[in-house]
């Protein structure tokens, strides 16, 4: 039998329901029991007006939002029914739901701070990556010889890890900030580099013929011409960037940090606070889903032009 969207939908929403009418019927068992679950049957709210409102707001994309729904409830009650209610494996290692939520309500201060710490490094390493790589990779596509001696050097350096270099970066940097900014921004350089080179090559020779009987200025020509034209495959490094820059934080924030996402995770499992760790983990995925959202939305502004008829 296929399932219809208004399906789909209609069976995450009843999983949801039944999840929260669980929480609040069915004690949970005494090794996972809390205080309050009010945060968790808060949580699973959200969940229902969130997901019901993108069903709303874009009905193109109801199909795989239906389907992202239903698998987050069936996940969902699953973690409810085996690890709260009937507590199948270790409770200290792996905690319940209303156990990991609780966190939410107990620490937001500091995973607030954490959120922030975390996202002005990151904005920083990568956008000092994306004001140096773009211009950098775009010369150097524009110049055969230029490459040719370029390509053979970053072929070389492009693979090594940014974490190798965070020994001397703590050592030789004023701060762990300063550390943390240069680690994301060589993690992030390399792709949107090597997106940007390759945005040139992609360019149709004819458009730089045409752009060349008009004598532009080299500068000119590269603003003008290349950037545009080298849109796609530059937002394509520059996502890949994106990635290697939340890992590197990640990383770097678990190692030598005293505040970010990294950090409160890595404090916490230091302690064995699972319910916290777990809890740290879910927040670093949801900050991730957000930019990554943000960044499409930007990516589909700036190329709006590839859908005009």
């Amino acid at each position: 039998m296929r399932f219809t969207v208004k399906h789909e939908a209609g069976i995450a929403g009843t999983i949801l329901l039944a999840t929260i009418v669980l929480a609040i019927a069915v004690p949970d068992a005494p090794s996972q029991a809390v205080s309050s679950n009010s945060a968790f049957i808060a949580v699973i709210a959200l969940l229902i007006i969130f997901f019901g409102a993108v069903l709303y707001l874009h009905p193109k994309k109801a199909q795989s939002t239906a389907d992202v729904f239903l698998i987050i409830a069936t996940f969902v009650l699953l973690w409810e029914v085996l690890l709260g209610k009937l507590a199948l494996l270790d409770p200290f290692t792996f905690p319940g739901p209303a156990k990991v939520f609780r966190v939410f309500e107990i620490d937001w201060q500091q995973m607030l701070a954490g959120v922030f710490s975390s996202l002005e490094l990151l904005s920083i390493g990568y956008a000092i990556a994306l004001v140096t790589a773009i211009p950098i990779g775009l010369y150097i596509g524009w110049r055969k010889r230029l490459f040719g001696a370029a390509y053979p050097i970053a072929k070389a350096v492009s693979p090594i890890p940014p974490t190798v270099y965070l020994p001397y970066a703590i050592v030789l940097l004023p701060t762990f900030a300063a550390s943390s900014i240069f680690l994301i921004f060589i993690g992030a350089f390399w792709p949107i580099l090597v997106g940007s080179v390759y945005g040139v090559f992609s360019i149709d020779p004819r458009l730089i013929n045409s752009a060349r009987t008009l004598d532009l200025p080299e500068s000119r020509m590269i603003r003008r011409i290349l950037l545009p034209a080298a849109m796609p495959t530059i937002f394509s490094g520059a996502m890949i960037a994106l990635i290697m820059s939340f890992i590197t934080l990640t990383v770097a924030e678990m190692i030598a940090a005293t505040s970010g996402l990294g950090w409160y995770v890595q404090y916490h499992h230091q302690f064995a606070n699972y319910d916290r760790v777990i809890a740290g983990m879910i927040l670093i995925t949801v900050v991730v889903v957000t930019v990554m959202y943000l960044f499409d939305r930007i990516q589909a502004y700036s190329l709006r032009w590839q859908n005009t008829p």
